[in-house]
């Protein structure tokens, strides 16, 4: 349990960074296809809710514990080291790839497969393209407007954090919530300081609630998406991933965030080294 507690935990780290996907760690992890069995099949009877809640369980506190312990770090670690920050996790998609060719290739190879790759790429390359163009936006307004936009927000980002080559993070930029949502998930270290301001964690809770939902429903139908097409379509769906995962580091590069606190000599050599941990990483935590 502890393993899957610390692989949902890194799970939840990346889906804070635009431009990571948490499906991508996740078959980095080698945990993936588990992942979206669990997900469809833990609540068919006792029994197998007894099985797939023991591996659900610590990657989902994992994520949690992720998300709210390591969101202030990872955005100070980016505002202050951000190529080698991300360079770790460029590693960790890197070192993933020749293990998704031989999943996706298991079954044999077919011209069609890498038109499904070359699709992937492009689609992955234009949705950067948009994110370099996307601003910040202004924090929105706690009425029912925006219980409803989180939780669709949500249903649409879950789908993304699902899906290896997408970023969460990234559809909440382009739909106008991710900024809203890293306030209100920061807010609530401010909450814990002062925790008898209801009024305030109302506020907070009017973001995260119904975007919990939101991402709980998006992932259910995702899961279910995804499992039918690795049944039906095992390895052109493989193939669609490998693409979506080598556009990855592509998007990942042309990023802003990447180089918002400079590139100099000192840091290209630290992104070098961080580059190594996360390509060791990756394949440490693939093998398990």
């Amino acid at each position: 349990m502890a393993i899957n507690f610390f692989k949902g935990m890194l799970i939840g780290i990346v889906n804070i960074i635009p431009g990571v996907s948490g499906g991508t760690i996740a078959i980095v992890l080698g945990i993936f296809d588990d992942l979206i069995m669990a997900i469809n099949n833990f609540y068919k009877s006792f029994a197998e809710f007894k099985k797939h809640f023991t591996f659900l369980f610590p990657i989902i506190i994992g994520a949690v514990v992720g998300i709210l312990a390591f969101s202030s770090l990872v955005s100070e670690a980016l505002k202050a080291y951000s190529f080698p920050t991300v360079m770790f996790f460029i590693g960790l998609v890197v070192g993933s790839i020749p293990l998704i060719y031989k999943k996706a290739s298991a079954k044999g190879v077919k011209p069609k497969y890498f038109i499904a790759t070359a699709v992937a790429i492009a689609f992955v390359i234009v949705m950067a393209i948009l994110r370099n163009n996307e601003a910040a936006t202004a924090p929105v307004a706690d009425t029912t407007a925006t219980i409803v936009k989180m939780f669709f927000g949500g249903m649409i980002s879950s789908a993304a954090m699902v899906i290896p080559g997408t970023s969460g993070s990234f559809v909440m930029l382009l739909i106008g919530i991710y900024y809203d949502v890293i306030h209100a998930v920061s807010s609530l270290r401010v909450y814990l300081q002062n925790p008898t301001d209801f009024y305030f964690l109302t506020e907070i809770m009017l973001v995260i609630i119904p975007l919990g939902l939101g991402i709980v429903l998006g992932i259910l139908i995702v899961s279910k998406v995804i499992l039918i097409l690795l049944t039906k379509h095992y390895s052109i769906t493989y193939f669609t991933i490998l693409g979506l995962m080598i556009a990855t580091v592509f998007a990942i590069f042309i990023d802003p965030i990447t180089y918002q606190s400079g590139v100099n000599f000192m840091s290209i050599l630290w992104g070098i080294g961080t580059f190594g941990v996360g390509l060791t990483t990756s394949y440490l935590l693939g093998s398990k």
